[in-house]
């Protein structure tokens, strides 16, 4: 008897498709809320001469998003940027104090932080950043700031 195994791609691409048909079925909005899947490109900044900084406003604040440490420290750093001058607070942040200091801005009327991720952050508090921000200010305009920053973080 003879086994020809040139046809054996064909079961592959079926089970491919009932795992994707799987994977839809479960992924259904009816009934429920749906999902919302957010995505977010950084780009590269590259120096030259043909790019200019950004003139801020006199008082502005930023959001930095730490690497982790051992023994692991809450990853948010709150920043004002006072006439282009730096001033971090020396207690850092968690989810929950973030979350109330975004309150307390956004009802002062005062403008919409920056985020600034370190290179080594975890994503997973880049992206809980993200989200406070998005829901406290949701009623601003989506736009992005990217702003070479010199020295440590």
């Amino acid at each position: 008897m003879r086994y020809e195994d040139s046809k054996i791609w064909l079961f592959s691409f079926a089970d491919l498709a009932f795992l994707l048909l799987i994977a839809f079925t479960q992924a259904s909005t009816i009934g429920k809320n749906p999902v919302h899947i957010g995505e977010m490109t950084i780009p590269r900044v590259v120096d030259t001469q043909s790019i200019s900084t950004l003139d801020q406003a006199r008082i502005s604040f930023q959001i930095r998003v730490l690497k982790p440490t051992i023994p692991e420290t809450t990853p948010f750093q709150w920043v004002t940027v006072v006439d282009g001058k730096v001033q971090p607070e020396e207690h850092t942040l968690n989810a929950q104090s973030l979350q109330d200091r975004l309150t307390d801005m956004k009802h002062e009327g005062k403008n919409r932080p920056m985020l600034v991720p370190d290179q080594f952050s975890l994503s997973k508090d880049t992206l809980m950043a993200m989200a406070l921000i998005e829901k406290i200010y949701d009623d601003d305009e989506k736009r992005v700031t990217v702003q070479k920053i010199s020295g440590p973080l």
